[in-house]
């Protein structure tokens, strides 16, 4: 079944081409010609069209009709383009994991490259390889490091790293004109007692 707004879009179109039809076919009307013969040769002469008042009334709603209708479907298309790339957006981010999750990962996990290997399989794509690439230095790295060792720019390390950052996964501390970056005390298998 249609959904009530395609039909709402449908009949405005439907409105629209209507509209459309009715005043190209005014526009386009043909001029009234008279053929004037003298002496023998002829001469076609075109005559001005002239609109009358209902002709002006036809044309100024059929415009304002049709030019609604216009407005209303761009306005529709819109708004459904919005909220479109609203989902794909929502769809496209990855789930991730929370520290929640991480917490409750620990309690069943206790040897530290287990539990590496667990967070890596609940983390997706680029936030994946830069937790990946930590763990294979020791647990810690610069993060200018980080940004020529996975061939990031500079904006996306720095977005990925606040986002795990937010989710307890890694730790920033200034260090110089650069960042030093650690996985998280609970990731390292420090502190795991607690």
């Amino acid at each position: 079944m249609i959904s009530r707004k395609t039909g709402t879009m449908v009949l405005a179109g439907a409105v629209l081409v209507i509209a459309g039809v009715i005043v190209t076919s005014m526009l386009l009307a043909t001029r009234p010609s008279i053929i004037q013969i003298n002496d023998g040769s002829f001469k076609i002469l075109e005559l001005p069209y002239t609109y009358t008042k209902n002709d002006a009334y036809v044309l100024v709603i059929g415009s304002a009709v049709g030019g609604m209708m216009l407005s209303y479907i761009f306005t529709m298309l819109f708004a459904a383009g919005k909220s479109e790339v609203k989902d794909m957006i929502s769809e496209e981010k990855p789930a991730g994991i929370s520290g929640a999750d991480v917490d409750a990962t620990i309690g069943y996990v206790k040897d530290d490259s287990q539990l590496i290997d667990a967070v890596l399989t609940a983390l997706e794509g680029d936030e994946k390889k830069l937790v990946k690439e930590i763990a294979d230095h020791g647990g810690e790295m610069l993060q200018n490091e980080l940004v020529l060792s996975l061939n990031f720019s500079k904006a996306k390390v720095s977005r990925i790293l606040s986002d795990l950052e937010k989710r307890g996964l890694v730790v920033k501390k200034h260090h110089g004109l650069t960042n030093k970056i650690a996985l998280a005390d609970k990731l390292r298998g420090e502190n795991n007692e607690k």
